[in-house]
């Protein structure tokens, strides 16, 4: 194996310093691999396997190789399509030390979404894993200019392993001298995101804007040097490929990859990281697993303990919050009940965590507060795919209910309907071959979030509203309900109106409105007697063949976007009514909130 060198190596700053004064992600990688090459980069959880930072690097020389051979070069994308796992790190540093552009398509989506992203990126190359080769196979036949397929665990002869495709590329393959050629304005990846229309948009990321995001990371709350993380989101969005992999690297931590998110407690318990990001359905389930190991695992005596410490630590939370000082015997206690609750954070996993943080979707204040209160100073971040980090709390000052202030060299202002206004070094340059859309939210140097928000008198943001018609649910998936309203309803001419509901719930669901004309004709086709409306949009036949529509619906939609449950409502929506406007589009304020209840029996 041979090592990347450099003539102008330096001692004067730590290996953190080192590599974010570097100017591209290569190159930080490079220079981590000559400070730490005998450090432990990459781990499988569940296995013994593991990468040091040299070995890595040779096994990232070696991808990078084998796409050369294959005629990938500088600016070609690369599409990963690939669970979290180990190979990921090692196939999408091979193409970024080449000068190609990996990103990753989400790996729970259907052909019919993937197929956008790899013919708009103009992707050459499909990497993926057994589990996903028919989908891969698929899109090598409908997309135009992907010429090359890599199963990385494959066993077909025909088609290109992992290994293969490093055999491929010569032993003294010069990885140093693509990296060079890499420049800070060059593209490092792309994410695709729906946005509220459905059609997805490219949104880019340049080495320069990564690098600065992860130096206002550090300047903002710093990194240790032995830091450790959990990689176990998807890297389709940008949240993981900034946490689980940019900056996992950057920092030079040891990565964890999780290919399994339900075992991400026994991977805390293991790993205990340093740093750990989640989105609020996974602090929801992290917090109800305390809950749940009180009631099952404490004698009745200690657990009655261990719920009145955590009481008293939470009104301390609260007053702490406002400003003020606890009550007395709040204070007196507060010694015996930090001991009390201290077992949670080694139960956890979390006990040497320096930084954890929560974004994706709005996080429960009552959720947020019951975490701080057991010693977890769960963070609070805003941003998006466009604009990858904008704010975040400083540790010391951790304002619950608010994202923070703005990170270093970031701006953040309201438009005069309070809209957010980002600008600085985190922002997009622009959609992907998009200027229409590009257009449409960067205006004047500014980037038109679509979030509504205010920002106090100590400068923290906190976000109050949202502009654009978009589920986020609570493990921070992005959706856009106009697709999944429109899978459902097609052509059905049964169905008149579908409201997808989900933002910060676990799952979708949805309200639905028969048309009269269809419901009539369906009525006449199935021989059934004459009815009232209400009467008839409830009979079985009816509601079996909704029950179709909706299948058959799910069947279009990748799993996390798909319709659990829904309510056949036994009345009509009129144009220009409190459901609809004039030009019958939808209310979505005013029906979430006139058929609350209705939504909630869906949930229960």
């Amino acid at each position: 194996m041979t090592n990347p060198t450099r003539d102008d190596d330096t001692t004067t700053s730590g290996p953190i310093e080192r590599a974010l004064g570097e100017a591209t992600l290569c190159a930080a990688f490079l220079q981590v691999v000559r400070d730490r090459p005998d450090r432990v980069a990459l781990r499988a959880f569940g296995s013994e396997r593991t990468l040091t930072y040299g070995a890595w690097h040779e096994e990232a020389r070696r991808v990078a190789g084998g796409l050369h051979a294959l005629g990938v070069g500088h600016g070609d994308r690369v599409a990963l399509l690939l669970t979290s796992r180990l190979e990921f790190h090692v196939a999408d540093m091979g193409a970024l030390l080449l000068g190609a552009v990996p990103f990753s398509a989400y790996a729970t989506s259907p052909v019919a979404q993937l197929e956008p992203s790899i013919v708009g990126s103009a992707s050459r190359v499909l990497i993926t894993e057994a589990s996903m080769a028919d989908e891969g196979r698929e899109l090598l036949e409908r997309c135009p200019g992907l010429e090359h397929l890599v199963v990385i665990d494959g066993d077909r002869g025909e088609e290109l392993d992992l290994f293969g495709l490093q055999d491929l590329g010569p032993d003294d393959f010069d990885v140093e001298a693509t990296a060079a050629r890499v420049g800070p304005e060059d593209l490092c990846s792309l994410v695709y995101t729906s946005g509220t229309t459905g059609a997805p948009k490219g949104v880019p990321y340049l080495h320069r804007c990564l690098m600065a995001t992860m130096a206002s990371i550090h300047g903002h709350t710093p990194v240790s040097e032995d830091g450790r993380v959990v990689s176990y989101l998807p890297m389709a969005h940008i949240a993981e490929r900034m946490f689980g992999h940019y900056a996992g690297f950057v920092f030079g931590c040891e990565i964890t990859t999780l290919g399994d998110p339900t075992k991400l407690g026994g991977a805390l318990a293991e790993v205990r990281p340093t740093r750990f990001f989640g989105v609020p359905r996974i602090w929801e389930k992290l917090l109800s697993g305390v809950h749940r190991a009180v009631g099952e695992q404490f004698p009745a005596e200690q657990a009655a303990t261990f719920r009145a410490a955590w009481g008293r630590a939470i009104q301390r939370v609260e007053a702490e919050q406002a400003g003020t000082a606890p009550a007395a015997e709040l204070d007196t206690s507060r010694e015996a009940d930090d001991a009390v609750l201290g077992a949670v954070k080694p139960m956890l996993g979390l006990d040497r965590a320096e930084w954890l943080g929560v974004a994706g979707a709005p996080a429960g204040r009552d959720t947020l507060v019951a975490l701080h209160a057991l010693g977890l100073p769960v963070n609070e971040l805003y941003g998006m795919s466009e604009t990858i980090i904008v704010s975040t709390s400083p540790p010391e000052r951790v304002k619950i209910g608010t994202c923070g202030v703005p990170l270093p060299g970031v701006e953040v202002k309201l438009a005069d309907d309070g809209e957010i206004l980002v600008s600085g070094v985190t922002t997009m340059p622009g959609y992907l071959d998009d200027e229409e859309r590009t257009a449409e939210v960067l205006k004047d140097g500014w980037m038109h979030s679509g979030d509504i928000g205010t920002i106090d008198a100590d400068g923290y943001l906190t976000i109050t509203d949202r502009k654009k018609a978009l589920i986020i649910n609570s493990a921070g998936k992005n959706m856009s309900p106009a697709m999944i309203e429109q899978a459902i309803k097609g052509g059905e001419p049964l169905i008149g109106q579908v409201v997808a509901v989900g933002d910060a719930r676990r799952y979708n669901v949805a309200l639905i409105v028969l048309d009269p004309d269809g419901l009539e004709a369906l009525r006449a086709s199935c021989g059934l007697a004459e009815a009232p409306f209400a009467e008839l949009s409830q009979h079985p036949e009816v509601l079996s063949e909704v029950d179709r529509a909706v299948r058959e619906g799910n069947e279009k939609l990748a799993r996390v976007e798909q319709i659990k449950s829904y309510r056949v409502l036994d009345h009509v929506w009129l144009p220009a009514s409190d459901q609809l406007t004039p030009t019958a589009k939808l209310k979505r304020g005013p029906i979430e909130e006139r058929y609350a209840a209705q939504i909630d029996e869906l949930y229960a």
